[in-house]
């Protein structure tokens, strides 16, 4: 494989440190801005609805900038924008640094994509896909957790100082060694068109039911953690550490198993686990037994993050096989529908916790999770299930889909 890959999943690895970063450091923000906590957890929704609106009409503008200097820039305006989260005044001004943030965000993370499919060969390509993907899973793993301790020993525009070296090192690592690559149009009619299908539509249902659970939570993890187990910064930012390591473990171990179970029963496996363990979370809020809480709380977020990922990277696999003509566009479609969950989080979990408190909010979580267990209907195209059943296709056990291992 290109070794020149990775320096874009470096860059999805600061696109992801920043995305998830804010999570741990939410307390500190609004004391410092005069705010609440589900004030500050809008700045989540407001990212992810700027990236899922603007994002695809966004990279169809800039579809003619030749993609290495499309790269190079959008990393250097997501250091700006982060530049302007950390000095800001106010609520506001965080927003607009925000909604910067989320459109260059949303003009690297595909074309970086799309650059990592371009310099792959063709029997690569799921290996090149995965690690600029795995990225993001890195964010997870030691990104976000690095953030989160650099602020609060620095405090909070610390961490947004810390995105910032990421994004410079970023571009500065594309300009020196990143080959020049021909540009290609987006389709983005395609997109629009998958949408007339049934299935897709249900799949797109899913993706968004699974992020609505998992970042409802997520979102407020520090006031979750601190009701149910008394601890501080520190002990959130251990507690991400271990909730990006079972993501990673997740991403590792989900391709065999996708071998060897039905795609629709891993998907409902993964969404009832994902209730389940939202119900345990809410049940340690509510208890106040902080020992008790100490104690579970880390292999809890540890198998939360494996069974979520794992989800995630199901769902890919699932839209993928959904349209294996169109796959591109399907998958576009599936992180649209990922971040418009994950804007809907932001403001239910923020709504949930001024309304009723910290306990609620992983409660709502898994009442959502179960009720996404309905949206796992056609899982394969039709086409390619026996006698042309629905419910065939709903269980068949070989999705049409690329190497699961290769999803990520």
């Amino acid at each position: 494989m290109n070794p020149r890959i990775y320096l874009l999943a470096l860059g999805t690895f600061t696109v992801g440190t920043e995305g998830y970063v804010i999570a741990g450091v939410l307390p500190d923000v609004a004391h410092d801005l005069h705010s609440t906590v589900s004030m500050c957890g809008q700045m989540v929704t407001v990212f992810a609805v700027v990236y899922a609106l603007a994002g695809p009409p966004l990279i169809g503008r800039f579809q003619h900038v030749p993609p290495k200097k499309l790269l190079i820039w959008a990393a250097v305006g997501f250091a700006v924008a982060n530049v302007l989260a950390g000095l800001a005044p106010d609520l506001a001004t965080l927003a607009v640094a925000r909604v910067l943030a989320a459109l260059g965000a949303a003009l690297f993370t595909a074309p970086a994509a799309a650059a990592a499919a371009a310099l792959s060969k063709p029997e690569e390509l799921p290996r090149a896909i995965a690690v600029t993907a795995g990225g993001n899973a890195i964010a997870l793993t030691l990104g976000a957790p690095l953030g989160t301790v650099v602020g609060a020993a620095l405090g909070w525009r610390a961490s947004f100082g810390f995105v910032t070296a990421l994004a410079l090192v970023t571009a500065g690592s594309l300009a020196a060694w990143l080959p020049d690559i021909p540009s290609t149009a987006v389709a983005t009619a395609g997109r629009l068109n998958l949408l007339h299908r049934g299935a897709v539509r249900w799949g797109l249902v899913t993706t968004i039911g699974l992020f609505l659970a998992a970042y409802t939570m997520y979102t407020y993890l520090s006031p979750i953690v601190q009701r149910s187990t008394g601890l501080g910064s520190t002990g959130v930012a251990a507690l991400m550490i271990v909730f990006g390591a079972g993501g990673f473990t997740g991403g590792r171990l989900i391709g065999s198993v996708l071998a060897r179970h039905a795609l629709a029963s891993v998907l409902r496996a993964a969404l009832l686990l994902v209730s389940a363990l939202l119900a345990v979370l809410t049940l340690l809020t509510v208890a106040h037994m902080h020992t008790v809480a100490r104690i579970t709380a880390f292999p809890l977020l540890f198998t939360f993050g494996m069974v979520w990922w794992s989800g995630g990277i199901s769902q890919q696999t699932r839209l993928a096989g959904l349209a294996p003509e169109q796959r591109s566009q399907a998958l576009g479609l599936h992180f649209s529908a990922q971040f418009l969950g994950v804007a809907v989080a932001g403001a239910l979990g923020g709504v949930t916790l001024s309304t009723a408190g910290p306990a609620a909010v992983p409660a709502v979580a898994a009442a959502i999770a179960l009720a996404a267990l309905v949206t796992v209907r056609q899982v394969v195209p039709v086409a390619n299930a026996p006698h042309n059943d629905a419910r065939t296709a709903a269980t068949s056990t070989t999705p049409t889909a690329p190497d699961p291992a290769g999803a990520e």
